[in-house]
């Protein structure tokens, strides 16, 4: 049976951690924050990245300091590694183990970034990428339908 609080935590579209209410949204937000990032960089500093759209907001090293940033804005190791997790998430519907991605994930560690992907759409690295899209969405409308996630700000 759940408590009140409980209750409206679900109705609300928000989930109780460690006594907090985190918000849906927050985690959304930084599941899609690498490509929130990485996509303007790409475009507006292309040479910086190669021009490729999986830059700075795909690495290890840019995730350790935004893990860093949700222990000191939430000041709880539990909901900070909770958010963390949904960002580091992105990386494996990105599936980053793939073709050049660990050159990217490891960065400065393997290299510079490397050049976009190119080739068949529907082949290889491309496919993975087209289906870790279709997940994402999938999930996303999933949770919106189902009222823990709105487009409300």
């Amino acid at each position: 049976m759940l408590s009140s609080e409980e209750g409206a935590a679900r109705i609300s579209g928000r989930a109780k951690v460690e006594g907090r209410v985190d918000d849906a949204n927050e985690r959304v937000g930084l599941a899609l924050a690498p490509d929130i990032i990485d996509k303007p960089l790409s475009r507006l500093i292309p040479g910086l990245v190669h021009h490729n759209t999986r830059g700075f907001g795909h690495t290890l090293l840019f995730s350790a300091f935004v893990f860093v940033g949700l222990l000191i804005w939430k000041r709880r190791p539990k909901a900070a590694l909770l958010l963390w997790a949904c960002y580091a998430g992105h990386f494996l519907l990105d599936a980053m183990w793939l073709s050049h991605n660990p050159t990217i994930l490891f960065w400065p560690l393997l290299g510079d970034f490397p050049l976009p992907m190119r080739g068949p759409f529907f082949s290889g690295p491309m496919l993975w990428n087209i289906l870790g899209e279709i997940a994402g969405l999938a999930m996303l409308f999933r949770l919106y339908r189902r009222g823990e996630i709105s487009l409300r700000a």
